[in-house]
Order: structure tokens, then C-alpha cells, then sequence
């Protein structure tokens, strides 16, 4: 997808910032500062071969650029120490731990650490793998409220990494949305990675890294004993599964203050509000408002013991939630995000009621605790009646024929949302209506879109082998082109292959519209993979201007 010239992306969260902005809306993230050429490690190489292609975020601890590693040819992620930083030796040596940790780890549902060491001129990297989904907190903030079926397999996945590092005497520390990273499966469903150990300590090895008294972490998951500048263990963690918990099944944070210092205390002091009463519209089952409140204890013992016991009370709490008839249950669409503007106590500038102020990065300030009125309601569908009603004419006009549509604009314009609300009026008026993209791994794959379109259209199952669809007789050459089946030694030509593809979609359109009128929205076209990673059969011309759908 290109970006407009009034427009440029956040490299951290992936929202779209006005080129005026020196700070992300979303999630404060310095874009203003963020350029190939006023970095100086981008396109360095570092020591053991990884050359730095660009800088992609920022924590507190370092900066993270995309990397390529020489030797193996892969996209690697490498953490880079914060120069000013260098001078707190606790600081260096804290990063450091980072590696030695995070390399114990080899769990699934933990980033991967390959190799660490320090630059040329000292400062500390370490090298990850590269992750390309969301983090948590995006995706909640964008999907939200999230099926409570898809937080228990998120947190699951996360306690599953949690236990692993547990039984290492590892500690995360920090562990928030932000550190939980989503990558999307070709399948569906999602593969959790925790990432961040930054804040890590190994308990028998470095225990004079972080002092007592000393405290680390963000204050809005903080367990009580972590605030005081106690001791902690991997409970603390789980206190902070607990909070991201309260956070996914409510829409806020348990406790919301001015300040970090008054969170702490809050997390210290106040009781914990029962989610049903913070967000009754949701119809929070008991069983998991039950796991909430025993992984909020304010007292460790109380609280659950480990990782697993965790994670199997959610897994119960799930089978009692579905097992409520469906008509109790609600289903809500996403959060309404209100229009009007606020002034930024900060800098006096009037700005959309965001996360930071895009003028000077200062963080907005709180809303009020109870649900927004229409936080519920989703955003009217608005200035694309036109649009709409174009290819709502055209749909109703076909007969036998087939029709095609292409809707370019810019990032933002609206082109997803009317994609699906032409595919909703398909579907209501009982239409065969097919949704596919590129591969969400963005790992090239040959056919990704054509793929999941031609098992829809023809009714396959979810993993059923396409090899009982080859006796379709003009279609097999496709099929196997499609689902790459193709002999090595194959002599067919790259236009007869092409070819083959392109029938074998139009046999399967037909197969599908003898049974009813078929609809196939294709999403993000630009990012669509033909052979080799190219782009969907047929080509395509450049669009002038924004991307597609």
C-alpha cells in the first residue's frame, strides 16, 4: 500500500499521521524524527552481519530497526540500547540481561533471540526474529470489543509463554498489550508471540541488576507488590495477565488516575471494580469476571500460583460462558471513537480526543471511566452512498454475465468499509459472497488471494485436499497451479500457467453462480500474490494514486 503525500504511517503502531505531526496520535511514537537520513545506523552493518534497512519503533530501553542478516539472507529485528542511556551502566547491564534471558527461551509463543553483542562503538544490540502482526493493543483499539472466545486463546498463548520463562527464573516485568504481538495464521486464528524482556531479571544469576527499592514497569499493569519495591516472582506476571484481562473484556483499564504515581497507589489501595458494573452492556460472564478478580488479588497468596493453573481457569471459564443459550449473549460491533476535538493542556492546540497530542507528544487526559456515550454504536457509514449505490447497480444488473469493479483511493478514504458494506447487501439478499486478500504473513505466496477465493466459491472445506476437485476437466491445470502442485520439470510456459489460473477462477465463479449469484471481494489488491510473490493473474494497471480494494 503507498501513502499519500498528506499522509504517513507510524513505523511503531501503523497509524496513519498527518505529515505535520511530530508525534503519533495513537500511540506517541517521535515520527516527526523518523527518516532514513537522519538515522545513523540505518545502513550500517553490524558486527556479525546484520545490515540495519530501517528503524520500525521505540521503547523505553532502545530502538528497533529491520535488519537483514548477510550470511542467512532473512529479516531479522535488532534492539539497539538508547545512546543516552550508556551512561547508566545499571541501564547497559539491564540490556544485556535482556539477552541472556530472552535467549533461554524457546518457547513458540516467545520472540526468538538469535545472537547479541554491542556495535562498533559500544552500544548493546540484540537480535530478534521479525515480527509482522499487531500488537495487542492495536488490535483491541481496532477490533475491539474482541469475542471473548479469541481473549482466552490470546491469553492462554501468553500464560503458555509466561510458564516457560517461569520455570527458567525468568520474570517479564513489563508485560502489557504492547509487548503481546498477534501474527495472523493463513488459517485463521491467531499466534501469540510475547516480546519485551527488557525488564526481565534472572533470579540466580543477576541479582543486583535491579536494586531494591527499585521499580520497573508500566504502572497501569503493575502488581501492588511490584509497586512497593518488593520482591516479585512470576505471580506479578500474572497479576498483569489479570489487568490486560480486565482491559479486553471491559474496554478500560481497572484503574485510570492522572498520573503513574496515583495508578500505583490505586493498584495499592482500591478494590478492584467488577467488570459487569464497568461494562454491563457487555454481558461479561461470571466465570470469567471470576478469573479476573482472583488474578487481581491485591494479596500474592490469593492470587493464582502459577502460569498453567491460569490458564486451564480460563479455559474452564470459556466452556461455561458458551454454554449460556446464544439469545443471553450480546454481540456488539466495535467502539465508537468520537469526533469532536479537545485543547491539549500541554500545548493549547485542539486536537481529535486521541491517546497523545500530535503537536508535542504530550499524553491527553483521561476520559471519563464509564463507557462513552455510543461507545457501542458503529461509525455511520457516510459519504460513500455514491459508491455504494454504483456497485449496488451494477450487481443487480448482472443476469449471467460477470462484472468486475476496482476501488482506488488513499489510505483512510474508506474503501474497506465500503467493500463491506457492498458484500453485507450481497449476503442479505443471499448471494455467494467471498472475501480474500493477500497472505497476512505478507510472505509472498504464490496465489494466496486466488487461492482462498477458489475454495469458497467451490464449497471446500477447511482442509480438505483439493485433489478430489482435479476431475473437473478444464479446470485441474489451474488448480494445480493454484495450490502449486506443478511438477518441477513442468514444461508449460509462464503465459499458459497464467492462463490456466485465470480459468480455473472463472470455472469456479460459474460452478458457484449455478447454485446462486456469487460476490468475490478481493482486499488490498495491491499487496495480492500471483506466481513468484507477483501480482493476482492478469496483471493489472498501476493505480494513479492511493492503493486498492
Amino acid at each position: 500500500m503507498s501513502t499519500s503525500s498528506s499522509a504517513r504511517t507510524c513505523p511503531h503502531c501503523g497509524a496513519s499521521c498527518a505529515v505535520e505531526h511530530q508525534y503519533c496520535p495513537t500511540c506517541g511514537f517521535p515520527v516527526g524524527t523518523v527518516g532514513n537520513n537522519e538515522d545513523k545506523l540505518v545502513g550500517r552493518t553490524l558486527p556479525g552481519g546484520y545490515h540495519i534497512l530501517d528503524l520500525i519503533s521505540v521503547g523505553g530501553m532502545g530502538r528497533v530497526y529491520r535488519a537483514q542478516q548477510s550470511a542467512l539472507g532473512r529479516t531479522v529485528a535488532v534492539k539497539i540500547i538508547h545512546p543516552h542511556l550508556l551512561a547508566d551502566e545499571n541501564s547497559a547491564v539491564r540490556f544485556m540481561t535482556e539477552a541472556r534471558a530472552a535467549s533461554q527461551l524457546n518457547h513458540p509463543n516467545s520472540v526468538a533471540v538469535f545472537d547479541f553483542g554491542r556495535t562498533d562503538d559500544g552500544q548493546p544490540y540484540l537480535v530478534m526474529e521479525f515480527l509482522r502482526g499487531k500488537d495487542l493493543a492495536r488490535v483491541a483499539y481496532e477490533e475491539g470489543p474482541l469475542p471473548f472466545a479469541r481473549v482466552v486463546d490470546v491469553l492462554r498463548q501468553v500464560l503458555a509463554a509466561l510458564a516457560e520463562a517461569h520455570d527458567l527464573g525468568i520474570i517479564h516485568r513489563d508485560l502489557k498489550p504492547e509487548n503481546v504481538i498477534l501474527e495472523p495464521l493463513r488459517r485463521g486464528g491467531d499466534f501469540v508471540k510475547v516480546v519485551d524482556f527488557g525488564l526481565a531479571k534472572l533470579r540466580a544469576d543477576s541479582p543486583g541488576v535491579t536494586s531494591p527499592g527499585i521499580v520497573c514497569g508500566t504502572p497501569d499493569y503493575m502488581a501492588p507488590e511490584q509497586g512497593r519495591g518488593d520482591a516479585i516472582d512470576g505471580r506479578s506476571d500474572l497479576y498483569a495477565v489479570g489487568v490486560m484481562l480486565f482491559q479486553l473484556l471491559t474496554g478500560r483499564l481497572p484503574f485510570r488516575a492522572e498520573n503513574p504515581t496515583q495508578v500505583v497507589m490505586m493498584h495499592l489501595t482500591v478494590p478492584v471494580p467488577d467488570p459487569r458494573q464497568v461494562a454491563p452492556d457487555r454481558n461479561i460472564p461470571e466465570a470469567l469476571v471470576n478469573v479476573v478478580m482472583k488474578a487481581l488479588e491485591k494479596d500474592v497468596k490469593r492470587r493464582y500460583q502459577d502460569a498453567l493453573e491460569m490458564a486451564d481457569a480460563l479455559k474452564h471459564a470459556l466452556a461455561v460462558a458458551e454454554s449460556v443459550p446464544p439469545e443471553r449473549r450480546s454481540v456488539l460491533p466495535p467502539p465508537f471513537a468520537a469526533a469532536s476535538a479537545i485543547t491539549c493542556p500541554s500545548c493549547g492546540s485542539s486536537v481529535p480526543p486521541t491517546r497523545f497530542c500530535g503537536e508535542c507528544g504530550e499524553r491527553l487526559p483521561v476520559r471519563s471511566a464509564g463507557p462513552a456515550l455510543g461507545a457501542n454504536l458503529l461509525l455511520p457509514f457516510t459519504a460513500r452512498e455514491k459508491e455504494l449505490a454504483f456497485l449496488e447497480g451494477r450487481r443487480q444488473a448482472l443476469a449471467s454475465s460477470l462484472d468486475a469493479a476496482r476501488v482506488v483511493g488513499e489510505p483512510g478514504s474508506g474503501k474497506t468499509r465500503l467493500l463491506h458494506e457492498f458484500m453485507a447487501l450481497s449476503r442479505r439478499d443471499g448471494d455467494v459472497v467471498v472475501v480474500s486478500g493477500p497472505d497476512p504473513q505478507r510472505a509472498g505466496v504464490a496465489y494466496h488471494a486466488v487461492r482462498a477465493a477458489v475454495r469458497g466459491l467451490l464449497g471446500m472445506a477447511p482442509g480438505e485436499p483439493e485433489e478430489r476437485w482435479y476431475a473437473v476437466a478444464p479446470a485441474r491445470a489451474g488448480l494445480e497451479e493454484i495450490f502449486g502442485r506443478v511438477a518441477r520439470d513442468s514444461q508449460r510456459s509462464g503465459a499458459a500457467r497464467r492462463a490456466a489460473v485465470v480459468e480455473t477462477l472463472r470455472e469456479a465463479i460459474a460452478a458457484s453462480a449455478a447454485r446462486s449469484r456469487a460476490a468475490r471481494g478481493l482486499y488490498d489488491l495491491t499487496g495480492a500474490e500471483g506466481p513468484g510473490g507477483k501480482s493476482s493473474p492478469r496483471g493489472r494497471r498501476k493505480p494513479p494514486r492511493g492503493d486498492e480494494r
